[in-house]
């Protein structure tokens, strides 16, 4: 080791330096045989790990008024776990999908029935929350790559993480990294249209011109359309292709501005 001394002042009187002071480092003897350098590489870590996405829908129905729990923060129960696995791609390589019975109320409001399809007999012999949502987030974390939820709005999310605090379940360290990896991909649609507010998949569907698969109101079948609708959003020509014409006629050009283009045509031909 090779020991090196630098002189430092190290008391001032009026700015003038008064005594010196000495400081010591010892350092490793340079040894290099004159042979090229061999450089870490760091531009792996610059590449974007391939990402998977995960498209996810729920349904739910209400709790009545008459339920035995009082305390309850949220009055709606799921009762419908649907999602699709995409890869880099936005190609559909997978699917989950299960009932759920409600723990809250003894049958599923009939409105919902009818608005879902689902009836109280068909969840009578279906896992309850806690079970139905650890199947969903093992089969989530059975992907080994880099992957992001995505979800039509924040409502479901919310719903989610409402049941969890309702009923008690024990969050893993892998499931709380999953719930924070969701995308809002109806404030991203919005954005693209440069609008503001809740737009329904229904007409989100529309808008793009993708036609709805399955029935509306079913969670795989709607997890399925809002996967369609990604792949398109997310490539830009096949965005620029399905909703140039609906951002137009949303955001059309200023009357100003035409008129004088029609002007100074007119002009011209003159």
């Amino acid at each position: 080791m090779k020991t090196c001394g630098a002189d430092f002042g190290v008391k001032l009187n009026k700015g003038i330096v008064e005594e010196i002071g000495k400081s010591y480092i010892e350092q490793p003897e340079i040894k290099w045989n004159g042979k090229g350098i061999k450089w870490f590489d760091d531009s792996q870590l610059m590449k974007k790990k391939a990402r998977n996405y995960i498209v996810m829908d729920l349904e739910m129905s209400a709790v009545a008024k008459t339920a035995e729990n009082k305390d309850l923060s949220h009055r709606m129960e799921i009762i419908q776990i649907g999602a699709v696995l995409l890869d880099s791609k936005y190609q559909e390589v997978g699917h989950f999908m299960t009932l759920v019975k409600p723990q809250f109320n003894t049958r599923i409001e009939r409105n919902y029935e009818k608005l879902t399809g689902i009836t109280t007999e068909m969840v009578a012999e279906a896992p309850v929350f806690e079970e139905a949502i650890k199947m969903f987030f093992q089969w989530c974390t059975s992907v080994k790559s880099n992957t992001q939820i995505c979800q039509w709005s924040t409502s479901d999310l919310h719903q989610i993480k409402s049941e969890i605090a309702m009923k008690g379940y024990y969050l893993t360290k892998k499931e709380r990294e999953l719930l924070t990896n969701w995308c809002d991909f109806q404030q991203e649609y919005g954005e693209k249209l440069g609008v503001e507010g809740c737009l329904s998949l229904k007409k989100a569907l529309m808008y793009a011109g993708v036609d709805a698969t399955g029935h509306f109101h079913d969670a795989l079948d709607d997890a399925r359309n809002t996967a369609t609708l990604l792949s398109t959003v997310r490539d830009e020509e096949k965005c620029k292709k399905a909703l140039q014409h609906v951002i137009d006629a949303i955001h059309p050009q200023p009357f100003g501005t035409s008129l004088g283009t029609i002007l100074s045509g007119f002009q011209l031909a003159m």
